[in-house]
């Protein structure tokens, strides 16, 4: 397998260039953070995505991400994690 998916509270962001690069990531920003349930690729792509940090066999790694779903809140977000067997990540 060369993805996980998981839950995990991320930024809204519009493209891999981010707040830092982008208009609407920024805009976005502004929104908060929420639930969202992420495909992480354990090995690169070829197309450019946004990175986020996750521990996957007891190490840290950073890796390429696409989000799947948001979540309205949290309530919402354990009960998809629970019927699916998917871990949330609260840091």
């Amino acid at each position: 397998m060369d993805y996980i998916d998981l839950i995990k509270i991320m930024p809204k962001i519009h493209c891999a260039k981010g707040p830092k690069g982008c208009e609407k990531c920024r805009e976005f920003l502004a929104e908060g953070d929420s639930f969202a349930l992420i495909r992480a690729y354990l090995t690169r792509g070829m197309i450019a995505r946004p990175m986020t940090e996750i521990i996957f066999e007891n190490k840290s790694i950073l890796c390429e991400y696409d989000v799947l779903q948001r979540f309205e809140n949290e309530i919402e977000a354990t009960k998809y994690a629970k019927n699916r067997n998917i871990e949330i990540i609260k840091d």
